[in-house]
């Protein structure tokens, strides 16, 4: 429900106040009778001053009666809209706020959706974008899902796929929500608000260890780590091959760039044949710089070798990765441990993206 403020006339007077109009035309025809009067002010000089004290008290009149109709007016608008917000506070707009779907200057309104999943695909969950397609029952879906279940409805076993739903298109196009991360000022289309949470860089990042409870953008969390962690990570340097030691049963280990800061951890899973091992990226997705690793393990004459790209991860978990890792053979470990080659490089979005591709050897005999 959309409520607009009364507009006054230039005259000072709302429209449904005609009474005082009618005084005004009769004020008017005074001030012209006296242009007259002027002619006989010699002959007629006390009535004309009698006639113009009068017209004087009528203009008070008339200024009081202006300002009791105002303020009338005034108290109908205010009572008017919270009847109205009463009725629908999901959305509202309104000149006097820019806040709780009030008008912008810029002329566009802010909404409150009381349900966000009406803009969901009600098959994924995912949030919708274009293009959407609905069935001849207007069930809708997202283009992905429509390929999933080959064009067929879910819900009505229509099929579905072949029209669009240019309506919900132009909402979705419209709908900008604001960044929910602190510090950023960003808006973004609704359809692209996971897109932008993963790439954000206020995206709240943690601490790797469970016993610290730090949460910050990944900018405050490297500075956080080398004030109150500084001896709990292995040191590094973009480009130059260093070794760790592996400890079969290790969960993780903290690798940290000595110059910028940038914190990296080196997962370690046990599993019945071996230990996978991956490494990830503590901060948000970018997509203008990537980081390339290379691990050597070495053991009885055999290297085993992986490449690939780091994965960019808000939160460390213990889980193994699905993809990308090199798997150890038990036999690898000596008394429990493993003597470990790594590499990290800084690399562009292209090559970050080509070395996605694990490439996972063993070179052989040395």
């Amino acid at each position: 429900m959309a409520k607009f403020s009364l507009d006054r006339d230039e005259d000072g007077e709302g429209p449904s106040s005609p009474e005082p109009k009618r005084l005004r035309i009769s004020v008017q025809s005074d001030v012209a009778g006296r242009d007259n009067q002027e002619q006989y002010e010699e002959e007629e000089g006390k009535e004309s001053d009698e006639d113009e004290g009068d017209d004087e008290i009528y203009e008070e009149e008339d200024s009081e009666e202006d300002a009791s109709e105002e303020v009338e007016e005034e108290e109908i608008s205010e009572e008017e809209a919270q009847r109205w917000q009463e009725e629908d506070s999901s959305v509202s707009v309104g000149p006097r706020s820019n806040s709780g779907g009030q008008l912008c200057r810029d002329g566009s309104i802010t909404v409150t959706l009381t349900d966000p999943e009406v803009l969901d695909c009600t098959i994924c969950f995912e949030p919708l974008s274009c293009p959407v397609f609905q069935c001849e029952n207007g069930h809708i879906a997202c283009s992905s899902c429509c390929v999933r279940l080959l064009n067929k409805c879910p819900s009505c076993s229509w099929p579905i796929g072949y029209n669009r739903c240019r309506s919900i298109e132009k909402v979705l196009e419209a709908v900008k929500i604001s960044c929910p991360n602190t510090g950023c000022k960003e808006a973004v289309s609704y359809s692209k608000k996971n897109e932008h949470g993963k790439t954000c860089m206020y995206a709240p990042c943690s601490c790797p260890f469970s016993n610290c409870s730090f949460i910050d953008s990944s900018k405050q969390l490297y500075l956080h780590f080398s004030r109150k962690h500084p001896s709990s990570a292995v040191g590094f340097l973009y480009d130059c091959m260093f070794s760790i030691s592996l400890n079969v049963d290790d969960r993780f280990i903290v690798l940290r760039e000595q110059h910028d800061g940038v914190l990296f951890v080196l997962n370690n899973s046990i599993e019945l044949i071996g230990n996978i091992v991956a490494i990830s990226c503590i901060g948000p997705c970018s997509s203008t710089r990537g980081f390339v690793y290379t691990l050597l393990a070495k053991a009885h004459g055999d290297i085993l070798r992986l490449q690939s790209s780091a994965k960019y991860i808000q939160h460390r978990v213990d889980d193994p990765p699905s993809t990308c890792f090199i798997l150890i053979p038990s036999d690898f470990f000596v008394s429990g441990q493993l003597k470990l080659d790594v590499r990290i490089q800084q690399n562009n979005a292209a090559a970050a993206a080509a070395a996605s591709t694990c490439d996972q050897r063993r070179i052989g005999a040395i």
